[in-house]
């Protein structure tokens, strides 16, 4: 059983984050959320894994995470977020994550592999299904276009984008860009040559050098990135 020990500052109010399996999403998820200051503790099956991880991770065990009973002594049933990493193995998936959804963990996060590995997930009663490779293969193909520099996808159909404001545009208030094509598309954020991204205001002209975040449909973005 982990040993949390009394709550510290760094820690966040709904408590620590469990990460069940320490693949690469799982230590790159607990890493990022480490050096955020919250707690972590991580479980894996496999001890040449959690050996790898226990000088980056604060609480590793090797267990079974398949085990309800394992979960239970492990305090799984006690938090707020749960997170299962397992992707490959799918069935090590399926009955690790129908365990923690049945001890009424109020957030629970899961990695799949595939679409019916995602589909099966949401039919157990997971919160939030999680297909890296595919939102990254979707991001990276708006990408390729040239004219995105950076791309977020919140909704299939609607993202934010940062972007050159186009040709067309420039000299423009932020105020008149956004009142064109029917708002489809909104200037957010202007970062100025040689600036810090900043809250478009709607008397800001946008110049040459400059970068903005919009937001809108995603093919009414790419649509505006091109000068369309």
């Amino acid at each position: 059983m982990f040993n949390r020990g009394p709550a510290s500052g760094s820690a966040t109010p709904r408590g620590p984050v469990y990460i069940l399996g320490l693949g690469r999403f799982g230590r790159a998820l607990g890493e990022e959320l480490i050096a955020s200051g919250i707690e972590v503790l991580g479980v894996d099956s496999d001890p040449r894994i959690v050996q790898e991880v226990a000088g980056t991770f604060d609480h590793v065990v090797t267990a079974d995470t398949t085990s309800p009973e394992v979960l239970r002594q492990l305090g799984v049933g006690e938090a707020t977020r749960v997170v299962i990493a397992i992707g490959r193995h799918i069935e090590a998936s399926l009955l690790t994550a129908s365990a923690v959804v049945e001890m009424g963990v109020p957030s629970v996060w899961a990695k799949a592999d595939n679409l019916a590995h995602a589909k099966i997930l949401g039919q157990i009663g997971v919160h939030h299904v999680i297909r890296p490779e595919a939102d990254t293969g979707r991001r990276v193909a708006h990408l390729m276009g040239g004219q995105l520099q950076d791309y977020l996808e919140f909704e299939r159909g609607f993202a934010v984008a940062k972007i050159a404001p186009p040709v067309r545009a420039l000299q423009h208030a932020v105020g008149e860009v956004n009142g064109r094509r029917g708002g489809a598309v909104e200037v957010l954020a202007v970062r100025p040559r040689d600036g810090q991204f900043r809250r478009a205001e709607a008397e800001d002209v946008l110049q040459p050098g400059d970068l903005v975040i919009v937001a809108g449909h995603v093919k009414a973005i790419e649509e505006f990135a091109a000068g369309r």
